[in-house]
């Protein structure tokens, strides 16, 4: 047989199996994390942008996504996809220094709340003079009502 035969079923089965593997993961990590007033978004898309600065390099890095969001009343679990059907690492934000139901969580340093997106800015630990902004585009009213109140502490 064609080598060039098993390429398209190896990368079939890889989307495959690695979809199956984080949907798991996912479902996982919410049933473990999830406190009682639990909100979960799905289909928000949005964009991933991250900044890297040192010494004489420049690097910035772009990625489309579509986020599945769990927020509790201290974190928030966002599931990116990237290209919108491949899921990659869950990103655990934290408001402040309250770190129950958290997984290896990162604190959200600033955020931005605009009329129908709401902007999320990090700066990981284990990368030095790097900043992260995650923005969510497209969001209804709800949606941002939602997250004026987790972020602001708004009743």
């Amino acid at each position: 047989m064609d080598p060039f035969f098993y390429w398209p079923l190896g990368i079939l089965a890889f989307f495959t199996i690695s979809g199956v593997f984080f949907f798991i993961r996912n479902k996982k990590i919410i049933e473990k994390y999830k406190q009682p007033d639990a909100v979960e978004f799905k289909n928000i898309r949005g964009t991933i942008v991250t900044v890297s600065k040192g010494g004489l390099s420049y690097n910035k890095r772009f990625q489309w996504c579509s986020f599945e969001i769990f927020m509790n009343q201290n974190s928030m679990f966002l599931f990116p996809k990237d290209f919108y059907i491949v899921p990659r690492n869950c990103v655990n934000l934290r408001f402040g220094s309250d770190r129950r139901n958290t997984r290896k969580s990162e604190v959200l340093r600033e955020f931005h709340i605009y009329e129908n997106y709401v902007e999320l800015i990090l700066y990981p630990d284990n990368m030095l003079n790097t900043k992260r902004t995650i923005s969510l585009n497209g969001l209804n009213q709800k949606e941002i009502l939602l997250f004026r109140k987790a972020l602001l502490r708004e009743a």
